[in-house]
């Protein structure tokens, strides 16, 4: 499974998926579309929004997601 995280600083819900991927040990990578404006465009084009956390699992876009959500398509 290949998940791509784009993340922005200073936001709640990015920082909560990034805790939950750390503390159950899910490889992920992380874009962070606040430091690096190519991963903000990326963002942009797959999602068609401006809004993190967004995540790609296995090439499936899911735009403005939280941990919940994120749960329970991994559990799935």
């Amino acid at each position: 499974m290949k998940i791509i995280a784009y993340l922005k600083n200073g936001c709640s819900w990015c920082r909560e998926l990034k805790e939950y991927f750390e503390e159950n040990d899910i490889d992920y990578v992380e874009k962070n579309v606040t430091e690096n404006t190519d991963f903000m465009d990326e963002m942009i084009e797959l999602s068609g929004q401006l809004k993190a956390p967004t995540v790609v699992i296995d090439d499936v876009v899911y735009a403005d997601v939280g941990v919940e959500e994120v749960k329970e398509i991994l559990n799935n």
